[in-house]
């Protein structure tokens, strides 16, 4: 790639470079791939997240990454027209001063609204990668953001929430020179809300995680991974094993998981792990060190985009299953429609398990669509495409 130090200024919200999670992931990847732009990251994030040292974190800050500063969310204890201005006002000195190529968001929260203040300042291009609809997810039960804003259990309060969400993301669809989005599902939304042309540019995986020779034992392993948190739905996942366990077929079951600062939801799966021990609960730990463990993948999220997880399952030849959502269709895993029992689910599973021929050749298919589309290094070939057509424009 030749971007001639190219200089962006990536906005993005908590988790990278602490936490583990499909946005941290595409971060790291993102700054890995594109190794050859100038980047710096301006991050909103809670005093939790302010307090610790990105540069001593659970993923590596990038040689190309020049500077890291971080900023607090508003606080909306008062209405978010005046709270905006306020909060813009309390951070804008934070901001590194450069001249930025573009602005690039990865959500249409804090960090989006955030970008198109930047952007007119700065007088440049102003780029929205969309990973999740954050109006959706609150919608969906989320009790925290990403940046670790805490959602009011209030009805009218979280009601509120959602409308300033979706004003925020009409206002950074039509102050940006490109939308995209990681996920297919979301594109509907984001042309309800304002946005023209979006591009679909997808999650993806390092090439070195895609393995081609899969041996299975006669009891399948199922596992589950994520973040401790309320929209993954982790307690699900008990019910799904017990229903399993009442069946004929033998299975041993992995859960994974990584903290979200959901210390309540922490102490409820703590707890109902104690009453499965069948179920080998690893915290905190990488998930491609057991992917190849696993024959399937159970998702059982209330909201989804495109989880990275799916894609990381099918390259280890592990076959997502669960409930349709997102991007989690039938293209890529085994699914029953929303609303359907755990006990259909887990029949339909257990016969396509039985049939051993046509569980391979379904997830032998779907490995070779993340094989051949979604590898990181062809998933960032797009955003260079997509930076050096934006310098030539504004040249």
């Amino acid at each position: 790639m030749n971007s001639n130090n190219t200089s962006i200024l990536l906005i993005i919200e908590g988790t990278y470079p602490w936490y583990r999670g499909g946005v941290s992931e595409w971060v790291y990847q993102y700054l890995k791939e594109l190794d050859s732009y100038d980047f710096h990251i301006l991050q909103v994030a809670t005093d939790e997240f302010k307090q610790l040292d990105p540069y001593n974190a659970l993923y590596p800050i990038t040689e190309n990454v020049k500077s890291f500063t971080r900023v607090q969310p508003p606080t909306l204890k008062s209405d978010w027209e005046t709270t905006k201005e306020t909060w813009f006002q309390s951070i804008v000195e934070s901001v590194p001063v450069y001249k930025y190529d573009t602005i690039h968001v990865t959500n249409t929260g804090f960090a989006g609204w955030l970008g198109i203040r930047i952007a007119d300042i700065f007088n440049a291009p102003l780029v929205l990668t969309e990973h999740a609809l954050y109006w959706k997810e609150v919608e969906k039960g989320a009790v925290a953001l990403e940046c670790g804003y805490q959602i009011p259990d209030n009805f009218e309060a979280k009601s509120e929430i959602v409308d300033i969400f979706k004003e925020i993301a009409s206002e950074v669809y039509s102050s940006s020179e490109e939308v995209v989005s990681v996920s297919r599902v979301n594109i509907p939304y984001q042309k309800e809300f304002g946005a023209h042309s979006p591009k679909y540019i997808p999650n993806g995986v390092p090439v070195d995680l895609l393995t081609p020779n899969k041996i299975r034992n006669e009891a399948p392993v199922i596992g589950w991974i994520g973040r401790c948190a309320e929209m993954k739905n982790p307690k699900l996942f008990f019910e799904f094993v017990e229903v399993f366990q009442s069946r004929s077929l033998d299975a041993s079951f992995i859960m994974m998981l990584s903290d979200a600062n959901e210390k309540e939801l922490e102490q409820e799966v703590r707890a109902l792990a104690k009453k499965y021990p069948e179920v080998n609960m690893i915290w905190n730990e990488p998930a491609h060190q057991y992917l190849h463990q696993f024959d399937m993948l159970c998702i059982t999220s209330h909201n989804e985009s495109q989880p990275l997880v799916m894609f990381e399952a099918l390259s280890n030849k592990a076959l997502p299953i669960g409930w349709e959502v997102g991007d989690l269709t039938s293209e890529f895993g085994f699914v029953v429609p929303t609303g359907t029992s755990t006990n259909t689910l887990v029949d339909q599973v257990s016969a396509l398990w039985r049939d051993s021929s046509k569980f391979n050749e379904l997830t032998e298919s779907k490995y070779d669509l993340v094989a051949y589309n979604h590898t990181w290094t062809s998933i960032f070939e797009k955003y260079d495409e997509l930076f050096q057509e934006l310098l030539v424009e504004d040249a």
